[in-house]
């Protein structure tokens, strides 16, 4: 049987095929002597001096060497045995689809930036279409399989621009409530756009702090409390240590994402105090209202967070941030009903639904029956109550949203203990069991829950019992450490 080539023998080869070069050329070129290069290519035995002595005298396109080694390497990936033929062609037919597309993309990204300077500080009357170029860049990479976003960030300078960092990083945050590990993804992508931005040093330590932000971001909504605040103090050093004289990128959002991880480590004080400084250096002063509501809300101050919340309001354009106008409408909705004011949440329900359906959002459109639950218990329709907060209860348990479910059950279990319907009441309490299986739910808040099940079994559990038991689990959601006897 004959020998297999080697990987170098098969690149020289099919690079002098391509460039149309006979051998007596190619030795000519490389001062070789006659006839020595079919030998060579015969044994195999080409040291690293002569191969690359031979790919100068081939003069092939600087691409080319990438394109026949990747070629060369998916024949080599063939010959593992641990899968079957069958398997191999899906791999090789996906990796092809891939490449395919990535070419595609890339060559049309740098088509489309060839005339513009990379270079510099971003003058202001660029930035409108620098934002503009970002979220088409975005569409072309989020085109991509995630696993190959980072290696194409690497190696276009295309996606090395501080707007396209800003719009991965609005992109993380958009993705925190809906899929925690792609947000994380994002925050590391744009870490990664981050550490190539080009410009003054001032500059890119500006871009490179506020990318660290939103990776502390992350870590804070997934508990990490502690290395979220090694991250955000990283973050902090880059930003302060840099330069944006223009104010180009929100100059109160550092102080905005601190607020949120100082409210969640229960430092409330410090949370408010940031998040008032943040807001009248903020582009975004509707969203740091919001955050201030949300952040009142967390401490029981519900009328603050109203005012707050309403504040907020004309703050934040339906059309340009639809995402933050729904959410507005919601939040408000809730306090409205802790403060017994359910008239105003239902015309605020009402108002944001059909935006909600338009979208599609999926964590919304959940939160819109339950909230109707909580208005029309409110107001003493209990039947469409019981119907509303069943129906939202199997939503989030289809989502494996626990706390959610703890919560909507609990709504549910109240009215019925309002009725003295006990044996329904214990019936449902048997789904808890499946809430203390599952992860998000807090040891103290789990305890409360535990006692309600318990009395539930032996039919003793009574409206008022449900009652503190669900008012806890409002006040310890987003502020645990407190037992459940000092609320």
């Amino acid at each position: 049987m004959a020998r297999r080539p080697t990987f170098r023998q098969m690149l020289l080869s099919i690079l002098a095929s391509w460039e149309d070069l006979s051998q007596k050329e190619i030795e000519a070129r490389a001062g070789l002597p006659p006839k020595s290069l079919s030998q060579y290519l015969r044994r195999g035995d080409i040291h690293e001096d002569l191969f690359q002595r031979l790919l100068r005298a081939l003069r092939p396109r600087p691409a080319a060497v990438d394109v026949v080694t990747e070629c060369l390497e998916a024949l080599q990936a063939l010959e593992t045995e641990d899968l079957t033929d069958e398997e191999k062609a899906g791999i090789e037919g996906v990796v092809l689809k891939n490449a395919r597309l990535t070419r595609e993309m890339l060559a049309e990204a740098v088509r489309r930036r060839h005339d513009l300077p990379r270079d510099d500080y971003p003058a202001p009357a660029d930035l409108a279409a620098a934002r503009r170029e970002a979220g088409e860049m975005w569409e072309r990479l989020m085109a991509l399989p995630e696993e190959i976003r980072p290696g194409v960030v690497q190696g276009a300078r295309q996606f090395q621009t501080w707007e396209l960092c800003e719009k991965v990083c609005e992109e993380s945050v958009r993705q925190l409530a809906r899929h925690l590990p792609r947000a994380a993804g994002l925050a590391q992508l744009a870490q990664k756009i981050a550490e190539q931005v080009q410009g003054p040093e001032g500059w890119r330590h500006r871009v490179q702090g506020y990318a660290e932000a939103h990776v502390a971001n992350v870590l804070r909504v997934s508990g990490e409390l502690e290395a979220a605040r090694a991250a955000l103090e990283r973050a902090k050093q880059l930003w302060d240590g840099g330069s944006d004289p223009a104010g180009v990128l929100d100059p109160g959002r550092l102080l905005d994402l601190e607020a949120s991880l100082c409210r969640d480590q229960r430092r409330f004080d410090e949370a408010l105090d940031r998040l008032d400084k943040a807001l009248p250096a903020s582009h975004r002063p509707g969203r740091i209202l919001l955050n201030k509501g949300f952040t009142l809300e967390v401490m029981g101050e519900y009328q603050r967070a109203v005012e707050a919340l309403l504040r907020a309001m004309p703050q934040i354009d339906r059309q340009a941030e639809p995402r933050q106008w729904n959410i507005l409408r919601l939040n408000l909705a809730n306090v409205l009903c802790h403060l017994g004011r359910h008239q105003e949440a239902l015309e605020l329900v009402e108002e944001v639904k059909p935006l909600i359906a338009e979208q599609g959002d999926e964590i919304d459109l959940i939160r819109v029956p339950w909230l109707e639950g909580r208005i029309a218990a409110g107001q003493g329709r209990r039947e469409e109550a019981l119907s509303l907060f069943d129906a939202a209860r199997r939503e989030f348990a289809a989502r494996g949203m626990s706390y959610d479910v703890a919560l909507a059950l609990l709504e549910e279990a109240l009215l019925l203990l309002e009725v003295g319907r006990l044996a329904r009441v214990k019936v449902l309490a048997q789904e808890l069991k499946n809430v203390f299986e599952a992860k998000g739910v807090h040891r103290e808040a789990l305890a409360a829950l535990r006692l309600f099940q318990q009395a539930a079994e032996r039919e003793a559990a009574t409206a008022a019992l449900a009652r503190r038991v669900l008012h806890y689990l409002y006040r310890v959601r987003h502020n645990q450490g407190f037992p459940f006897g000092s609320l």
